[in-house]
């Protein structure tokens, strides 16, 4: 071979390799990127042709599912979403023309059929894929209870499992209907109050006189105090020359640590945190996860993160600087999701192990294979067990004979936090209780807030949150589920 034949030849492979990887390049490894482009004419053509998996809840009602339909003679794929409004933002849509949220993004290639040892050479072919089915922890008896004492009002409430991390519900009013979002999207865009956002995962609010929880811990692991160490209140404590007062400017006299969480004492929790200072208090932020995003199987953009924010940006937990004593009652630019507040509740209730709450149970592929399962993680000890026993024992007092009496359920011992919480607007409140049950053997935890209402978080968040978990305790196991 003359070297001109040679140099050609060497030409033409190394043209056609380039062009093999090339191919290979936007065909695998970029098809990812370029099916979320809006530009991309194959997209929904290559979406109406996968069957998705179905979205099923912990008592086997199916929140999601694939329906085929003809067009052309050729058969296509369809999201359908059985029970409307329920979950809404949990489960989330896919559609072609406005993408997805919600579980549906997040284990999109599992629901898309696009795993395992086949992912790759499907995307080389245009071909009908089927999905797997993912199986949700969420509960629709307990999701349903909670979407119900919402409705009409704008809130949210988290139930979770305290010992496992499993979410049994999460409700956020107001809801909207999943099949409306492929019709008439631009409708539900354009209500007022939100109803795409997830107010149990991504709504922000001051938490109030609940964060006095969390400030309980810290004065016993400090061991400066005790539940009985007294304190004596004069109505008014001050800091830097700026009163902080009781609600309604009440007086209490002698009390001890207890009373102080029952009655919802500001003073003695003001001097608390001035004692403590802001590393100390911030220190134990830190252990309860304020500060850092909450991991859960939902998509990072849909789950806020709960700490302090000064014009919009997080700061740290532990600033020496900082006027503890206003952040150890709820203020001070606290701002929390529900999610993290019913994950303070838990680690309470689970002897200070605070557990990695989680929506998708396993996942199942058509032919019946489990090709993911989650177990309960622990994610950090945010207290010993009788520094957690001890705070029990003092939110048992709040709902027995505190300002939490209204989530009290006969028969039944439970131990919580209320909270009530400015909103700028002397006669409006953002109003919340957070808690568990039962509370010698936790079997769910909840956190609720109900906004802009004229109420407190005993009369208005403290009723709601005692019918979830009597709705939670009621429902008992699946039949053919496992427990763990």
């Amino acid at each position: 071979m003359n070297k001109s034949i040679r140099t050609l030849y060497i030409a033409l492979a190394s043209a056609f390799a380039l062009l093999v990887v090339m191919l290979g390049y936007w065909q695998v490894v970029a098809a990812g990127g370029l099916d979320e482009r809006a530009d991309n004419p194959y997209k929904m053509e290559k979406q109406r042709l996968v069957d998705r998996g179905r979205i099923i809840s912990a008592d086997k009602i199916v929140l999601a599912e694939s329906v085929a339909y003809r067009e052309k003679g050729k058969k296509y794929y369809r999201r359908y979403y059985p029970q409307g409004t329920l979950a809404s933002q949990v489960v989330g849509y896919a559609t072609p023309q406005q993408g997805a949220t919600g579980l549906e993004q997040q284990y999109n290639r599992y629901l898309a059929g696009s795993y395992g040892t086949g992912a790759i050479l499907d995307r080389l072919r245009e071909e009908t894929k089927d999905g797997a089915d993912i199986r949700l922890t969420l509960d629709t008896r307990v999701q349903k209870t909670a979407e119900a004492l919402l409705s009409g009002r704008k809130g949210a409430v988290v139930a979770i499992e305290p010992k496992t991390g499993k979410v049994l519900a999460v409700a956020s009013s107001p809801t909207f209907d999943l099949n409306q979002v492929t019709s008439d999207f631009a409708s539900i865009r354009k209500e007022p109050d939100a109803p795409l956002l997830n107010r149990g995962t991504a709504g922000l609010y001051p938490p109030g006189s609940t964060f006095k929880v969390v400030t309980a811990v810290a004065a016993l692991a400090s061991g400066k105090w005790s539940a009985s160490s007294t304190f004596d209140d004069k109505g008014v404590y001050v800091v830097d020359g700026k009163p902080i007062y009781n609600s309604g400017k009440a007086k209490y006299g002698l009390h001890n640590l207890t009373d102080a969480l029952t009655f919802s004492i500001n003073t003695t929790f003001a001097q608390i945190g001035d004692t403590l200072g802001g590393r100390k208090l911030g220190g134990e932020m830190n252990l309860f996860g304020f500060g850092r995003p909450t991991e859960i199987d939902l998509p990072s953009g849909e789950v806020a993160t709960s700490g302090r924010y000064r014009d919009g940006k997080l700061l740290p937990n532990d600033q020496r600087d900082e006027d503890a004593s206003r952040i150890a009652i709820g203020q001070e630019n606290l701002q929390v999701t529900p999610l993290q507040m019913a994950m303070v509740a838990g680690a309470i209730g689970n002897g200070g192990r605070m557990m990695r709450p989680y929506l998708v149970r396993r996942v199942i592929t058509p032919d019946g294979v489990v090709v993911k399962q989650q177990r309960p993680e622990e994610v950090d000890s945010v207290a010993s067990a009788y520094i957690a026993s001890e705070v029990g024992r003092m939110m048992q007092s709040v709902v027995s004979e505190g300002t939490g009496t209204e989530a009290g359920l006969s028969g039944l011992s439970i131990a919580g936090k209320t909270g009530t919480a400015e909103t700028g607007d002397p006669e409006r409140n953002q109003a919340w209780f957070i808690g568990y049950a039962p509370a010698d053997d936790p079997k769910v935890a909840v956190a609720v807030v109900i906004e802009d209402t004229s109420g407190t978080g005993g009369t208005e968040a403290a009723p709601v949150a005692g019918e979830v978990m009597r709705t939670a305790l009621s429902i008992g196991p699946v039949p053919g589920e496992p427990t763990s």
